[in-house]
């Protein structure tokens, strides 16, 4: 196996739009790793729906209140990674579409940077708008339909982005910039770091992308942009509410204050979460 594409949604939908992501794919030596917050509900339609491709579908991880934990991404990104068989791990999240050579252009460039951390670009657009939605509990689409269309009319622009400077091409980059929403890691570099830092998931959503390259900077692994390799992202957050977003549910301090201590020597750049 060539790559472990991880999918982690607890979002109604959005399987219509990663079944024709796969489908399309010039590249299909991979396998779908998808950890599912609605696993329940989905169980007996993911094999059927994605009967024509290699899929392990895993439920999520409890929350566990009574631990701490107010919200679950890095665990359940952990539980993704030791599933994974492929060499290259790359990262998908939902509501996204994905050109026809895009997990093509993260393998050609881990065969010339077999230690890199790689991001690609990623604008959001308006359409389909939510006004699109006629069932927000499809388990499959939310839309009625398959909907295998790609977004238009970009409504964000990805800052990462300078067309002034080598637009199509490839940078170095800085940890900050490396987006879990379309990137690549490979395997042998996740298992040497040991994991994504689950104590995020005690103080708020995100921030797990930018801990993990941080880390993986730190121990000399080089991480690049993809200026070329750009996906297709709906602005789905109009659908329903990010609790998250809404109460500012995120670990800007706490990961500062982490990042902080282990350029001092006070937090290790290798943990052990995959053993």
């Amino acid at each position: 196996m060539s790559i472990s594409l991880i999918y982690v949604s607890n979002r109604y939908g959005g399987l219509d739009i990663l079944k024709f992501n796969l489908k399309r794919q010039t590249f299909q030596d991979f396998e779908l790793i998808f950890v599912d917050g609605l696993y329940d509900k989905r169980k007996d339609i993911v094999p059927e729906y994605f009967k024509n491709f290699k899929v392990k579908h895993i439920p999520d991880v409890d929350l566990k209140p009574e631990e701490g934990y107010i919200t679950k991404l890095a665990r359940c990104d952990n539980q993704a990674y030791k599933a994974c068989d492929g060499e290259l791990i790359v990262h998908l999240q939902d509501y996204i579409y994905v050109p026809q050579d895009g997990l093509q252009k993260y393998w050609d460039t881990y065969k010339l940077h077999p230690n890199a951390l790689v991001t690609g670009i990623s604008h959001q657009y308006y359409h389909p708008t939510k006004e699109k939605v006629v069932n927000e509990e499809g388990l499959t689409s939310v839309y009625g339909f398959e909907y295998r269309e790609k977004p238009e009319i970009i409504s964000w622009f990805d800052p990462r982005c300078d067309r002034s400077e080598s637009y199509l091409g490839i940078r170095k980059a800085q940890p900050v910039e490396w987006e879990l929403n379309w990137a690549s890691i490979p395997k042998k570099v996740i298992y040497d770091l040991g994991g994504m830092d689950e104590s995020y998931d005690k103080h708020g959503f995100g921030y797990d992308n930018t801990n993990i390259a941080t880390r993986a900077s730190f121990l000399g692994y080089p991480i690049y942009l993809d200026s070329s390799n750009e996906v297709f992202c709906i602005s789905h957050d109009t659908y329903w509410v990010n609790e998250y977003k809404l109460k500012g549910l995120q670990p800007h301090y706490y990961h500062q204050e982490l990042m902080e201590k282990m350029f001092k020597g006070e937090y290790p750049a290798k943990l052990n979460y995959l053993n």
